[in-house]
């Protein structure tokens, strides 16, 4: 347990400091949304293309692997959308219900954490989850919102769908780098020197942005289904995995770790972005990063330590 404390503490540490930050006024709204920005567009790229470009990909493309983490991000977002339609929920709030339950935050807490927790070997798993999950995420949500509203035609559809993919500056990181380390592309060590001091800054700003951004604003008629999406993204979606890990297991421990470790992150900020640009859910989403935040604090070591002691 003790090196499970080591590897989160120092990660939500920052995350509080951030909150502490912004509670005694030393960072503001602006400020704040400038470290977002910072943090995402130029830190976090270039420390997921640091460490991809490093990582060597002989023999190490595993596409089933890919397909088994896809399949349980598939089964949270219709288990959710259900859930939500059950509710008596519009199709719209149902998806973006469903994209939240699947959604990780990758970008602030999953790279570098994944990164400490089970060394550079687990950069490569990460980039390849990043990329087929944003796609599959996106779809998804893109297909169930134009499929209720029917106010794009199919091409429309997928020509915007194709424009928020490749405008993903960590997918175009993670393509990058594996561009580099398949054409064995070094850079020189000046350059080199510089991105790992970039990379190394990524996961301090990042974090402390994150702190800073959450506001306990929540209401009594949310309760539900806050308490119902921090469940399925903090405990189902990882128990999930781990079953599908455990019936077909993978020859990659260090992949199969990182793909536990990522399912059970708090969601992703970006679920709120998406909420706004579709217009549904928009308050209870951001209400919901920040419970799952909060209550992440626990679960994460908890399944960490899982991870750690499972034999898979």
């Amino acid at each position: 347990m003790q090196q499970v404390i080591e590897i989160t503490a120092p990660f939500f540490g920052l995350i509080f400091l951030g909150t502490f930050l912004k509670s005694i006024k030393f960072l503001n709204e602006e400020k704040t949304t400038f470290l977002s920005r910072f943090a995402f567009y130029v830190l976090m790229p270039i420390m997921l293309f640091s460490n991809i470009s490093k990582t060597s990909f002989n023999g190490n493309f595993d596409f089933k692997f890919i397909i088994k983490y896809e399949f349980a991000t598939i089964l949270i977002i219709f288990l959710f959308v259900c859930l939500g339609l059950s509710l008596k929920k519009s199709l719209p709030r149902s998806t973006i219900i469903g994209l939240n339950a699947a959604y990780p935050n990758y970008g602030y807490i999953g790279i570098p954490m994944c990164i400490v927790a089970f060394g550079i070997e687990a950069s490569l798993p990460l980039g390849l989850i990043l990329l087929a999950d944003t796609i599959v995420l996106l779809s998804f949500t893109s297909f169930f919102i134009s499929l209720s509203e029917r106010t794009s035609t199919y091409n429309e559809i997928v020509k915007n769908l194709i424009k928020r993919i490749v405008s993903q500056p960590l997918l175009l990181a993670v393509c990058l780098g594996m561009f580099f380390s398949l054409l064995n592309i070094k850079p020189i060590n000046t350059l080199d020197k510089f991105i790992e001091m970039i990379a190394s800054a990524a996961a301090p700003v990042a974090l402390i942005a994150l702190g800073a951004s959450i506001k306990f604003n929540f209401q009594k008629n949310e309760n539900l289904e806050l308490v119902m999406i921090s469940l399925g993204k903090l405990i189902i979606h990882p128990f999930l995995l781990i079953l599908i890990f455990l019936i077909w297991p993978s020859e990659k421990n260090i992949w199969i770790q990182t793909a536990i470790l990522c399912s059970c992150l708090p969601i992703a900020a970006n679920v709120f972005v998406l909420a706004q640009y579709y217009g549904h859910f928009q308050k209870q989403s951001a209400n919901a990063i920040v419970l799952s935040t909060v209550i992440s604090t626990f679960t994460v070591p908890i399944t960490l330590y899982i991870i750690f002691n499972i034999n898979f």
